[in-house]
């Protein structure tokens, strides 16, 4: 009587241990896989694929220093400060214009280059080491025209600008705003910057380095 208790026991014993055994498995390969409909993982901050992991709305300008690396290209690494022309003198390529793009755009456009004879591939990235202080001035109907510098790294909207001149004046016509863009021979750009503010659809009106805002006045 003991030794059939004895094997009914230790086939028990089994089965148990086969049981918990096959429900961790599968514990473990729940907890492995991907959550189902979920988003893929995003890409590593500074990954290369040309340049395409950038977070910054930063549009390069004369005067700024930036670092391109090449990958698997060492000696074609360089920091460069962009000319008063807007260009970067690069390694075998030469001058390529990189003003007014982000550091994305750049590192396309200095790719680009790179495919024309050099590179077959080329995979680049673009850092910005510091910025140049830029300038914009507003003028008009403002609480303090003058000039000022954009923040460190950062665009401007024309209503932000609006406020760091401590806002409209009580004669100002928010409606009539005028920018002058590059300079005296540039183009002169109407906007009203009352719809922008009354709008939350609206598109920003982004402020350029060396652009002058003028605010008029009414007419009463």
């Amino acid at each position: 009587m003991l030794p059939s208790l004895m094997i009914r026991f230790r086939r028990c014993a089994l089965l148990l241990t086969l049981l918990l055994g096959a429900m961790v498995s599968a514990l473990a390969q729940e907890a492995a896989a991907p959550p189902s409909g979920g988003a893929p993982p995003s890409k590593k901050a500074g990954e290369e694929a040309n340049g395409e992991a950038d977070s910054s709305n930063h549009r390069l300008a004369p005067g700024d220093s930036i670092e391109v690396r090449v990958f698997q290209e060492p000696e074609l690494d360089s920091k460069v400060t962009l000319s008063k022309d807007g260009r970067a003198a690069l390694p075998l390529v030469g001058e390529v214009a990189l003003s007014r793009l982000t550091t994305t755009q750049a590192a396309t456009a200095i790719a680009e280059r790179y495919k024309k004879g050099y590179l077959k591939n080329p995979r680049i990235t673009v850092a910005v080491v510091d910025y140049a202080r830029q300038r914009f001035t507003i003028l008009g109907a403002v609480t303090k025209p003058g000039s000022y510098f954009f923040p460190t790294g950062e665009s401007l909207t024309l209503l932000q600008v609006i406020g760091m001149a401590g806002g409209y004046t009580r004669a100002a016509n928010a409606s009539k705003v005028t920018v002058q863009r590059g300079g005296t021979r540039g183009r002169v750009i109407d906007v009203d910057a009352k719809r922008l503010s009354r709008s939350s659809d609206a598109t920003p009106f982004r402020i350029e380095p060396g652009d002058v805002i003028t605010v008029a006045e009414s007419i009463f």
